[in-house]
């Protein structure tokens, strides 16, 4: 019985001593580590015409216009609903 007492009183103290090492690792490195965290350089954007900017060639910086692509059609502002183009033809 001593023999287990005495086994379990030296893992004890060993995990004592490791958790007091790793605050004492863990208060050093808090200390010495730079205040400020390195930035990443970032390029900045472009406005070339490639795949992922097409629609604000068609649509603008401001993002969608409705006078854009289709002025004179109904998804346009300028639509007329009288305009010769607007009728279908009957012979």
């Amino acid at each position: 019985m001593e023999t287990i007492a005495g086994v379990l009183l030296l893992v004890g103290l060993g995990l004592i001593g490791w958790g007091f090492i790793a605050f004492i690792r863990g208060i050093g490195k808090l200390l010495s580590s730079p205040t400020q965290t390195p930035t990443r350089y970032t390029p900045p954007a472009s406005d070339d015409i490639d795949g992922m900017n097409n629609g604000d060639y068609y649509n603008g910086p401001r993002g969608y216009s409705p006078m854009t692509g289709y002025p004179e059609t109904q998804y346009g502002s300028g639509f007329d609903p009288d305009a010769e183009w607007n009728h279908e033809e009957r012979d």
